[in-house]
């Protein structure tokens, strides 16, 4: 790992050239940005206009008689339906500017300690709820709408990134004594994250389009989010392999937050010009 000294309460300080007061204002423009786009996402989402829901169902099973057979067969259902779906695209770049106006401000000390020991246990939980807000609109996009199949992607999402934070803590000590890295919360998380993209591909080639061809800006959802999300996960081999400047483990933690602007910030101007779209 990178070169490191003790700081006077104890804690390990990677000698970096990105300091904790760059980063606090990084954190502080991180979050306008994301603030200022959420609140537009939520503005048009509500426009008459540019108004976009869709049923989400229950599948559950129906038993008939018909004598002398007795049939099972699915009986899809309406459970609610999800109104105000543009709206919706802005919540996730709302979490993701709490977030970093958190950091920024009232809790940049504890941020700061954090960072010290190589963890930042906001950045996970944010992307727990605001990556996991966005699959789940990814997976509506390519025709999931049975409800507990959005809620169990919604899940493992957010357990792929819980898994992230476990990798974090479980390697706090092994950068502090120059240990092996351990990474069976890495591969867990991998497998987590990796069966919401593999639903959503068998959907997206499944997809007939009738009447014409299938939407650029759903190719586009689907390529680009696809890769994004991977980069968060290269990120962490990178960072735990020390390989080039992520042996400095600040510049892992800025890569983060510029790959999850540019990830929301794509996903929710595609979702705008493509489903907001009159035509």
């Amino acid at each position: 790992m990178n070169s490191i000294e003790k700081s006077e309460d104890g804690w390990l300080i990677p000698k970096s050239p990105i300091t904790f007061d760059y980063l606090k204002r990084f954190n502080r423009n991180m979050g306008i940005l994301h603030l200022v786009q959420g609140l537009l996402m939520v503005l048009f989402g509500f426009l008459p206009q540019l108004a976009f829901s869709r049923d989400l169902y229950t599948f559950y099973l129906k038993y008939e008689l018909i004598s002398p057979d007795f049939i099972i067969s699915p009986n899809p259902t309406i459970l609610f339906v999800f109104s105000a779906l543009g709206a919706f695209v802005g919540s996730f770049l709302l979490m993701s500017a709490i977030a970093h106006l958190l950091i920024a401000y009232p809790l940049n000390k504890s941020y700061v300690k954090n960072l010290k020991r190589g963890i930042n246990k906001i950045r996970w939980f944010e992307y727990a709820f605001s990556s996991s807000v966005m699959i789940f609109l990814i997976a509506i996009f390519f025709g999931v709408w049975d409800f507990w199949s959005l809620f169990m992607i919604f899940v493992l999402n957010a357990l792929m990134n819980m898994f992230g934070l476990m990798m974090e803590l479980y390697n706090v000590n092994t950068r502090e004594k120059g240990e092996k890295v351990k990474w069976g919360p890495y591969y867990l998380g991998v497998i987590a994250g990796a069966v919401p993209w593999i639903v959503i591909t068998a959907y997206f080639i499944s997809t007939e389009s009738i009447g014409g061809e299938v939407p650029l800006f759903v190719y586009l959802i689907y390529g680009i989010e696809l890769f994004f999300f991977n980069t968060f996960a290269i990120n962490m081999i990178l960072q735990y392999k020390g390989v080039g400047k992520w042996k400095d483990y600040l510049y892992g933690e800025r890569v983060y937050q510029l790959l999850s602007l540019v990830s929301k910030t794509f996903l929710a101007w595609l979702v705008f010009a493509g489903v907001f779209s009159p035509t």
